[in-house]
């Protein structure tokens, strides 16, 4: 299974995604979920969850349409629209039954983020039948995969104007809970920071379970969830005892 957020913010980008595929008793499987491509007049972040042959097929083809400098690629396109409609096509491509029928367990999602020179950086979902839709100013943030776990602290928390460091620790939090209540999302977690107008990428991390930043961070929430919960109020029944 997977996990993957993505966020735009007033100041930048925040994208982050898990590397587990399979999380079986005896046969756990990782594999990198996001693509990031930073050159010239452009910084693109993609993460990716569903089919892991058509996310793997639409990162290579990426690739190698630049490298062969086709007609289009992403050095080309002129804006995020562009480029989704072109990852898009690339996944739906790939995900049709000798050309006629589209199997949806063939399928994928792509979050897309990032900022080309002279423009608003931009965050997009790609579904996997091709279409696609901005983050919005109400709802600045995407999840793919497993959701569930770690939405309730990106509802609470998550606006516009959240500053890129509190973005990417709330980021981390959500998946340090997903991770406790599912087994089908596990590190390594790679994180990336985009600060707007850089036109690169201004951190980047893979994150373990022990890395002393994450292992810190997950015990010190941990913790003040503790603390918090032992300060809500009391039911007056209690306090008659």
């Amino acid at each position: 299974m997977t996990y993957c957020v993505g966020m735009k913010m007033n100041d930048g980008i925040v994208m982050v995604s898990d590397s587990r595929t399979n999380a079986g008793l005896d046969n756990v499987s990782t594999y990198k979920k996001m693509f990031t491509y930073s050159v010239g007049d452009r910084s693109i972040i993609i993460v990716t969850s569903g089919n892991l042959s058509t996310s793997q097929h639409v990162f290579k083809t990426l690739e190698n349409d630049i490298d062969s400098s086709k007609s289009t690629n992403l050095n080309l396109c002129k804006n995020f629209d562009e480029i989704a409609e072109y990852v898009g096509q690339v996944s739906l491509n790939h995900s049709k039954t000798d050309g006629i029928s589209i199997n949806t367990h063939l399928g994928s999602n792509f979050l897309i983020g990032g900022q080309i020179s002279g423009q608003e950086p931009a965050l997009l979902m790609v579904y996997p039948v091709g279409n696609y839709i901005n983050a919005s100013e109400i709802k600045p943030f995407f999840q793919l995969g497993e959701t569930k776990y770690g939405k309730p602290i990106l509802d609470r928390l998550i606006r516009n104007e959240t500053s890129l460091g509190d973005a990417a620790r709330c980021a981390l939090v959500s998946f340090d809970s997903t991770m406790k209540s599912d087994l089908t999302v596990g590190p390594p977690i790679d994180l990336v920071v985009y600060k707007k107008d850089s036109i690169q990428i201004s951190l980047e991390e893979h994150l373990q379970f022990k890395t002393p930043f994450f292992s810190d961070l997950s015990s010190k929430w941990s913790e003040g969830l503790r603390n918090l919960f032992k300060e809500l109020p009391k039911f007056d029944w209690e306090k008659e005892q």
